[in-house]
Parts: structure tokens; C-alpha cells; sequence
């Protein structure tokens, strides 16, 4: 026999040997999910259920989390923050700034196996553009787009009324994710209501919702951008944050978010357990409701950010979850200006109460929720706070539902709500989703995302200002302005704390990611066997 063909076939008899005596590849090459290594799901315990599927109207931490890993956006941040191509392949506006024109990423299929084409855009984005007042969340962000068409099948125009200076970063935001046309036709405002309504184009797809019990998503093979790590990532709600702590450390569950100041240090010394924790857009504020006779004065709104001890807050309730608000933006978003933390000063605050016709206090009630760690416990210090200065704050602690629904579509008449605890962020990391709307007069008369009625004309001009702004610096000059209208001159609110993004898991875990958006996702997580 030739000797070199000796040679080669003793070196196919020893890889052989070797694949059935050592497994078929080498561990580095395995498949994500190997059953050998890695189980086929991962428990994730939230503080909440998720309240929706539909991408148009989902608008809380643990809703965005779930329905971003079924669905896609045009554009996305990296982890790095910056805003690189999703669905989009190619982007960019006019010369005259009015139109931007997107081509589409081919061959991208939906969850029942249809491709994704410009037609689905045209009908997500026309779908919040022509809904009524408070039917959609989506629609005030987008009241700028005049059109949108699909010239082609993988090409589509956004035609603006004005130029449009944070267009990429809105494209980002999940409001706007991809839907299927077909699925908007047949659904309508339902959709996203059940499971057989959901149909994104993202690396999970909906497998069952029990409502307060659990969701449970699933891989989806044919994801555009290789398939997730692991099979399953089951959801479940468990509000009390001690429970999650104790069920992540019995092994019940492999994720767990919402972690309270009381618990994070000792999860932090777990020999077996990770936690991870980084800045977010999120922000934790009481809001003013400026329908009420006496709150709509500016001098009682100074006064009573001023009667606030935000640091005594945070030590008592939040030390090492989160830090002072220094402007109506966490520093991660785009357009934050620094205007420092506000101290408290009684002195001031008296003042101001007399110079607005109270020198005596007045009495008001703070609305708040559970739903919002420690949220009775904040309203309890507040109102100790500002009994100190002569007001009289009334608690009540609704239940989310009825509170959540108590700010949409609302008219002035019918709120009652004189302060009123909220969280806040703009997922598109951009001062445009951080201030209108939220802040800026209704067109309407009803509370649609400006849930307070607060109006102030010159931070409205100067918020639109910097919406139709292309110029950067021009447009952080703009904002910077209204920040300080909102947040010092005439409060609309007052701010306590900005958050981190926070997760704990077992030592098991790999690959889980915390954005900037507070967003846990798990499209490369795995747990180990």
C-alpha cells in the first residue's frame, strides 16, 4: 500500500475514534444549546406580568422587555449605544431633510413564515398615524410623519411636515417595530391582546400567555439573525421582591429583575449567584397633576421641590439601586443637561408657599402604586416631608390596572390625581422621546402621553424647536432650556432618582445582557446543566 494512503487512513481511524468515543465535535464547537451542556430553558421572574403583545401600545419595563425579543425595529442601539442597521439595511434623508428613504434587509420572515416587506412598515407606521386620540401610545410620537409609501418591495419613504433631527434614534424606539400588514388588517386594536395575535419578526416568538401566571416564548429557527441560544425563556410574575431572591436562590428560577435595596448586598456576596447592574434611561418621579387649583400655580410647585429630600430617599428605601436626579433626563439619554441635584431647603419652600397665597400649607393627596418598588413607602416620606412645610398630603395606593388606565385618554375634569408617582425613559435614548408629548400641551384636551396637563408655551416652542432641528448642537442647546423650564422654572414634576438597570442569576448563566434601555434580553443566554 502507498505510503502516504497508510498514513491518511490511520488518521481516519483515529478521528473516528475519537468522534464516537469523545462525542461528535469538540466543546468549543457544540451547538449554543447542547443538552449535554446547556438546558433548553431559561425562568426569568419579573416583578410584573406583561400587560400586552403589541408593540404600539406596550409601555412598561416588563411588556418592552418580553415583546422586543418577538419583534424588530428598523434601526437599533449596539451595546456600545450607537444606532446601527436592524431590519434596515441602507438609510437616509433628502437634501431638503423632509424624506427619508430606508432600504429593507431581504428575506426576512415573519414568525408564520411570511417575508417581511415594505408594505408591513407602510402599514405599522400608518397604523399609529391614523388612530384615534388614545388609542395608541405610538401615535403622538410619530404626529410628525406626513406620509409613508413603499415604492418598491424592500424600499420605504417616511415623509416628514418638518425636517425630523432625531429620526435614526426614533426608528430605534419599539413603538414603531415591524408588524405584519396582514395581522394589522385582522386584528385591528386586538392585536397583541392574545397569543394567535402576535406575529414579529424577532429571535422569539409567542409560545402561551396565562395572565399572572406566566409567558412563555420560544425559539424561532428562522430568525434572520441566527437563532437564539436556548429554546425556551419562560416569564413569570413573582411581585414580591424577597420571593424572587428566595426563588432565585432554591434554583426555582434562573433571572430575576426589580432588585430591592435590601436585598442587592447580599446578592452581591452570593458565592453562586451574579448580578449585574448598569445606568438606564429610567427615572423615578412624582408628577404634578396642573389641573388641580393649587398645584397649577408654579410658586407651589417650587415650593413643594424644594420641601423634598431626594438623598434621605434613596438611603432609607434605594441605597445602591439607584442616584439623584440631576435633570428630566438620565444621563444616558441624548440631549441631558446637568442641572444638578436639587437640595432641600424648608426656608425656600415656606417662602415660596407664601408668595403663592399659602402660607399656611394646604392639604392635597399623593396617588401612588405598588407596582413601583416601595411605592407606598415613597409616598410615606414624602408626605412627612412636606407636612414639615405646611402641607398635607393624603395617600391613596391604587392598583396598577386601575392607575395605568387612569392616564389614558382622561379629560381635565375627570383627573384627580394632584401629585402622582410615575417611572419614566425614552426608549429611543433621545431627549424628542423624553420630553414631548410628555411635557408639552395636548392638542386633544385629554391626558394622551401628557399625563399631568401640564402646558408652559415656551418649553412647547422649544421642545418642537429641537424636534425639527438637525444640528446637534443646536438642538442639546434648545433642550438644555426647556429642561430647566421643566424642571426648575415651572416643575412639572419633581425627579428623585435615575436607575440602574439591574438582574441577578445564577453562576449558571451565560450570555444574558442589560441594556441601556433597562431592557434583560436573552437572545445569546444559556444556562448551564
Amino acid at each position: 500500500m502507498n505510503k502516504k494512503l497508510l498514513i491518511a487512513l490511520v488518521c481516519i481511524i483515529i478521528a473516528a475514534a475519537g468522534y464516537f468515543l469523545f462525542g461528535q465535535k469538540p466543546a468549543a464547537e457544540k451547538s449554543a444549546d447542547s443538552s449535554s451542556e446547556y438546558r433548553d430553558t431559561i425562568i426569568f421572574a419579573t416583578n410584573t406580568d406583561i400587560l400586552t403583545l403589541d408593540p404600539q401600545i406596550q409601555n412598561d419595563t416588563t411588556t418592552e422587555q418580553v415583546v422586543r425579543m418577538l419583534y424588530n425595529n428598523l434601526l437599533k442601539f449596539d451595546d456600545e449605544g450607537n444606532i446601527v442597521g436592524d431590519l434596515a439595511e441602507e438609510w437616509g434623508p433628502s437634501e431638503d431633510g423632509l424624506t427619508w428613504t430606508v432600504k429593507l434587509r431581504q428575506g426576512v420572515k415573519f414568525h408564520n413564515g411570511k417575508e417581511m416587506t415594505a408594505a408591513d412598515v407602510k402599514a405599522t407606521f400608518e397604523r399609529a398615524m391614523h388612530a384615534k386620540a388614545g388609542g395608541l401610545r405610538t401615535t403622538e410620537i410619530i404626529k410628525m410623519f406626513k406620509s409613508v409609501d413603499a415604492p418598491d418591495k424592500y424600499t420605504v419613504t417616511i415623509t416628514t411636515d418638518k425636517p425630523y433631527g432625531p429620526m435614526e434614534a426614533l426608528l430605534c424606539n419599539l413603538s414603531l417595530a415591524v408588524m405584519d400588514a396582514e395581522f394589522i388588517n385582522k386584528y385591528g386594536l386586538d392585536l397583541g391582546s392574545k397569543t394567535e395575535a402576535e406575529n414579529g419578526t424577532g429571535p422569539y416568538k409567542i409560545a402561551s400567555w396565562t395572565k399572572d401566571d406566566e409567558v412563555v416564548i420560544k425559539r424561532f429557527g428562522d430568525y434572520f439573525d441566527g437563532p437564539a441560544f436556548t429554546q425556551k425563556i419562560v416569564v413569570k410574575p413573582i411581585p414580591e421582591a424577597a420571593s424572587r431572591v428566595i426563588a432565585l436562590e432554591n434554583g426555582e428560577v434562573d433571572v430575576i429583575s426589580n432588585i430591592s435595596a435590601n436585598d442587592l448586598a447580599t446578592l452581591e456576596e452570593h458565592e453562586s449567584i451574579k448580578v449585574m447592574k448598569v445606568p438606564t434611561i429610567s427615572q423615578r418621579l412624582f408628577r404634578f397633576g396642573c389641573n388641580d387649583p393649587i398645584i397649577s400655580k408654579t410658586k407651589v410647585r417650587q415650593a413643594i421641590i424644594y420641601a423634598i429630600d431626594r438623598q434621605a430617599i434613596i438611603d432609607s428605601l434605594f441605597a445602591g439601586t439607584v442616584y439623584p436626579s440631576t435633570a428630566p433626563l438620565a444621563p444616558v439619554t441624548w440631549g441631558y443637561t446637568n442641572l444638578g441635584e436639587i437640595k432641600r431647603d424648608t426656608e425656600k419652600s415656606k417662602q415660596l408657599l407664601k408668595e403663592a397665597g399659602y402660607p399656611d400649607g394646604f392639604e392635597t393627596k399623593i396617588v401612588t402604586c405598588e407596582r413601583y418598588m416601595k411605592g407606598t413607602q415613597m409616598a410615606e416620606v414624602l408626605a412627612s416631608q412636606l407636612a414639615e412645610v405646611g402641607i398635607k398630603a393624603k395617600i391613596e395606593v391604587w392598583e396598577w390596572s386601575a392607575l395605568s388606565a387612569s392616564w389614558d385618554g382622561v379629560k381635565k375634569e375627570d383627573f384627580d390625581q394632584p401629585i402622582f408617582v410615575m417611572g419614566s425613559g425614552p426608549s429611543m435614548r433621545d431627549a424628542d422621546g423624553g420630553l414631548r408629548g410628555l411635557y408639552t400641551t395636548s392638542e386633544s384636551g385629554l391626558n394622551d402621553r401628557n399625563y399631568g396637563f401640564y402646558s408652559n408655551a415656551e418649553a412647547d416652542r422649544l421642545i418642537y424647536a429641537g424636534m425639527s432641528e438637525t444640528n446637534k448642537e443646536k438642538r442639546a442647546e434648545l433642550y438644555a432650556e426647556a429642561e430647566k423650564i421643566l424642571y426648575l422654572d415651572d416643575p412639572a414634576a419633581f425627579w428623585l432618582f435615575d436607575m440602574y438597570g439591574m438582574c441577578a442569576m445564577s453562576g449558571k448563566v451565560e450570555g444574558v445582557k442589560v441594556s441601556a434601555i433597562n431592557n434583560i434580553t436573552f437572545e445569546r443566554a444559556r444556562v448551564k446543566n
